[in-house]
Parts: structure tokens; C-alpha cells; sequence
């Protein structure tokens, strides 16, 4: 006689088994959609290498490379075998996320910081002419006529 406590625990160790192969290979999927490939070097500044890898199926060294840890590869090829991809290995750190609303900062150096509280403004440089009065204010007096 086959006790049902047995078969409903043995199902249950399947589908949960089947269900954490499919979540393993969704997460594979997720890492090789992310994965960044490419001929230049310069990709990989900074970061730190992992492995080296080859293959002559495009889609068997993504995963090898999401395999052995890496997100980014530097491709090239054997000088004897141009069927075989070689891929350098990289660990990178993904870029910072701001949020969608907030523009990139202005190129250039930024301004000078404000003077501190209760001091008076520098002196401009000479040779600076001097700024224009406010829009809607009287017009300065005249300079005293010169002798």
C-alpha cells in the first residue's frame, strides 16, 4: 500500500525542484541580457578580470562568460581559427542610476563656493568693467566733471 503522505511529498519535491531550475535559468537569462560585449579594451577600465574563454557559438560563450562571473568580455579572435571567439573575462561595477528626472550635471568646472556670512564681496579684477545696475532701478549719478 502507498501512503499519500509519501506521493504528495515526492510531487511536491519535483515541482519545486522544477521550479527552481526555471528560476535558475530566468536569472541566467537576466545576467546575459546584461551582459557587455565588445572589440575595445577600453570597455573593460577599471574593472577586474575573471577568466578567459573561447568558443564558436556566440550564445555558448555569453553563458560561459556569465558562468565564470563576468558581465563585461573584450572579444577577439585566433589568427589560425577565425570560427573561434576568444573573450577576456570582467567583473565591472555597474554605473551609478540617478533617477529619470534629474538632468546630467553641466560640463565644465563648477562655480566658486559663496563667501562665508557677515563678510563683504571681493573686489572685482582690475580692469573689469563694472556690472550693470539692476533692471528697474535709477540710472547712477554722473561722474563730477573733470578740471
Amino acid at each position: 500500500m502507498i501512503d499519500a503522505r509519501w506521493i504528495s511529498g515526492t510531487a511536491l519535491l519535483l515541482l519545486a525542484s522544477s521550479v527552481s531550475g526555471a528560476w535558475a535559468q530566468d536569472m541566467e537569462r537576466f545576467a546575459m541580457s546584461q551582459l557587455r560585449l565588445s572589440t575595445d579594451p577600453g570597455i573593460a577600465t577599471g574593472c577586474a578580470r575573471m577568466a578567459r574563454v573561447s568558443d564558436d557559438s556566440l550564445k555558448d560563450l555569453r553563458r560561459k562568460i556569465v558562468r565564470s562571473g563576468g558581465n563585461t568580455a573584450v572579444l577577439s579572435f585566433a589568427a589560425d581559427d577565425l570560427s573561434m571567439i576568444l573573450a577576456d573575462v570582467y567583473r565591472c561595477q555597474p554605473p551609478a542610476r540617478r533617477p529619470a528626472n534629474v538632468p546630467p550635471p553641466p560640463a565644465g568646472a563648477p562655480p566658486p563656493p559663496p563667501p562665508p556670512a557677515g563678510t563683504s564681496p571681493a573686489p572685482p579684477p582690475a580692469g573689469t568693467p563694472p556690472s550693470p545696475p539692476p533692471t528697474g532701478s535709477p540710472p547712477p549719478p554722473p561722474p563730477p566733471p573733470s578740471r
